[in-house]
C-alpha cells in the first residue's frame, strides 16, 4: 500500500483567516477532453509464498468541483498469475483480485491503461457555510480517528480549537494555512520512495504519522494530507484523502448537501517553502483519479494478503520502456464503441510493444455484436474481427500478436497473449546444410576420376 507524488498541478490559490460576506463567484467550465494514462504496479517477492493482490480501479467521480468518467481500456496481468477475478461494486467501481504463487525474487505486476474524460469543473463555493447540526451516516466515519489519523490527540485538538470558527469555509482555510506555514518539503523521503528499493511489507508504516510530522515540520504530500485531514476532523469538518495515478495525494472536505458535497483542497507540498500555497477549492486533477479513501482509515490503491515481504520496484508508469509485454499472458480489455474509437484513436488505444523510436498500439472495439482487434504503428493500422474461444492472430509488418479471446461480462479476456516478431525458419537451412557437402563430395569425386591416368593395357 503506497502513495506518493512529485507532480505539481495548476490550481487557484486562496487564503483567509475569518470568512464573511457574500458568495464568491467562480467560473463553471464544461470540458470534454479525454486523456490516456497508464497505471503500473510492480512488486518483487523477497520470499516464496502465495498472495492475493487487490487493486481498486474507480470508474467515475462526481463531486462539487469536478466530474470525471474513467474507462478501462486494458489490464495486463503478469504471467505467473494463477487466477484473476474482476468485479464491480454497487457504484460501478472496478476491483481486481489476482492470485499469485511465486518463488523468491519473482515479480508480480499489473498494468492498467485507462482513458478519462473530465465532464465538468465547478469552482463555485460560498464564502460562508455554517456547521450542520448533524451529518449523514456515510459522512460520519470521516470525522473519526483512523490509522494515521489521531483525531483525539491532545495537541491535535488544541490546534483544531485554535483553527475552528463558526464558518466551515474559514475553518478549512485556517487549517490549510497552518499546515502550509509549519511544514517544509521532505526531499529525503521522496528520494527513498523513488529509488525502487523500498523493502517493506506495510508501506503505510514508512510514512511519518501526523504526530511525527508535527515534530519535524517536514513532510511529503501523503503525510501532509493525513496531517491536514486529522486536524480538520478534529475541528468537525469531515475530511478524506484522494490519490491520482501519478500518486499525487490531497484532501477533500465535505460541505453540507445537497448543494456542495465533497470539495477538493490542499496545502501544497513544494520543494521550496516560498512556492508552497493552499488551494480551496482545488482545481480538478490533470491525471486520472486512482483511489479515494472510503473509510475512516487511510486507503491505498493496492494491497496484498497475506503481507509477505515485497520490494516495491515500480509504482507509476514513468519509464514506458520498463514495460515488457512478454511478462504478461492475460490481458483484460473493455471494448470501445467503434465509432468512438475511429473519432479519437489516440485516447482509446493502449501500448503493447516499444520499438525504438515507435510504439505499437492496440485496441479492442465493438460494432454491434462484432468484436475487433486493431494494431496501430504510426500511420499503419490493421484490424481483424475476433473469433471467441479460438486462437486469433493479428499481424502488422513483422509483428504478430496471438491470443484466445473470451467474453466475460463487459470485458474481453485475452488468454495466452503472446507477441512474436519475425523469426528465421531453420528448415530453410536443411537443403544448404545437407546439399552443399554432398555437392562438394560429388565434385571432388568426379574431378579425381577425370584426372586419374589411364591404366596400361
Amino acid at each position: 500500500m503506497f502513495l506518493l507524488s512529485l507532480q505539481l498541478f495548476l490550481s487557484a490559490s486562496t487564503s483567509l483567516s475569518n470568512f464573511t460576506g457574500a458568495d464568491t463567484t467562480f467560473s463553471f467550465v464544461q470540458s470534454g477532453t479525454r486523456t490516456f494514462q497508464p497505471v503500473y504496479v510492480r512488486l518483487q517477492a523477497l520470499e516464496s509464498g502465495s498472495v492475493v493482490l487487490w487493486e481498486a480501479v474507480p470508474q467515475n467521480f462526481s463531486h462539487h468541483v469536478w466530474t470525471t468518467d474513467v474507462r478501462d481500456l486494458a489490464i495486463f496481468v503478469s504471467s505467473n498469475a494463477k487466477t484473476i477475478n474482476l468485479s464491480r461494486d454497487s457504484v460501478g467501481n472496478l476491483w481486481l483480485a489476482i492470485n499469485y504463487t511465486f518463488a523468491e525474487g519473482d515479480y508480480i505486476s499489473s498494468l492498467m491503461c485507462v482513458s478519462t474524460e473530465t465532464v465538468s469543473e465547478n469552482l463555485t463555493i460560498p464564502t460562508v457555510v455554517s456547521f450542520p447540526q448533524s451529518y449523514p451516516s456515510d459522512v460520519v466515519p470521516f470525522l473519526n480517528s483512523g490509522r494515521k489519523i489521531p483525531v483525539k490527540n491532545e495537541t491535535i485538538e488544541r490546534i483544531a480549537n485554535s483553527s475552528r470558527t463558526d464558518n466551515m469555509i474559514g475553518t478549512v482555510l485556517n487549517v490549510l494555512n497552518f499546515v502550509n506555514e509549519t511544514q517544509g518539503y521532505n526531499r529525503e523521503t521522496v528520494e527513498r520512495l523513488m529509488s525502487g528499493n523500498l523493502n517493506t511489507t506495510d508501506i503505510l508504516d514508512f510514512f511519518a504519522d501526523p504526530l511525527e510530522v508535527m515534530e519535524t515540520n517536514s513532510s511529503i504530500c501523503i503525510e501532509r494530507s493525513l496531517y491536514a485531514a486529522t486536524i480538520l476532523r478534529a475541528t468537525g469538518v469531515p475530511a478524506r484523502t484522494l490519490t491520482d495515478v501519478r500518486l499525487k495525494t490531497w484532501i477533500q472536505v465535505w460541505l453540507p448537501q445537497p448543494v456542495y458535497g465533497w470539495v477538493d483542497a490542499e496545502a501544497e507540498c513544494a520543494p521550496k517553502r516560498e512556492e508552497a500555497r493552499i488551494s480551496f477549492p482545488r482545481s480538478f486533477p490533470v491525471n486520472t483519479p486512482w483511489v479515494i479513501e472510503n473509510s475512516s482509515d487511510a486507503a491505498f490503491p493496492f494491497a496484498w494478503l497475506p503481507e509477505i515481504p515485497m520490494r516495491v520496484a515500480n509504482l507509476t508508469f514513468g519509464n514506458v520502456e520498463a514495460f515488457n509485454i512478454n511478462e504478461y499472458r492475460t490481458v483484460l480489455c473493455q471494448p470501445v464503441d467503434k465509432a468512438l474509437f475511429d473519432a479519437n484513436p489516440e485516447s482509446f488505444s493502449f501500448p503493447v510493444l516499444f520499438l525504438e523510436p515507435d510504439i505499437l498500439y492496440a485496441a479492442v472495439t465493438q460494432d454491434g455484436s462484432n468484436l475487433a482487434f486493431s494494431l496501430i504503428k504510426g500511420k499503419e493500422k490493421v484490424s481483424q474481427v475476433l473469433t471467441l474461444n479460438q486462437t486469433n492472430s493479428v499481424s502488422l509488418e513483422n509483428i504478430t500478436l496471438s491470443f484466445t479471446p473470451i467474453r466475460q461480462d463487459d470485458f474481453v479476456v485475452l488468454h495466452n497473449f503472446v507477441q512474436e516478431g519475425w523469426r528465421l525458419d531453420l528448415r530453410i537451412f536443411i537443403i544448404p546444410i545437407i546439399g552443399v557437402p554432398v555437392a562438394l563430395i560429388s565434385w571432388f569425386y568426379l574431378r579425381r576420376k577425370r584426372t586419374k591416368p589411364s591404366s596400361q593395357k
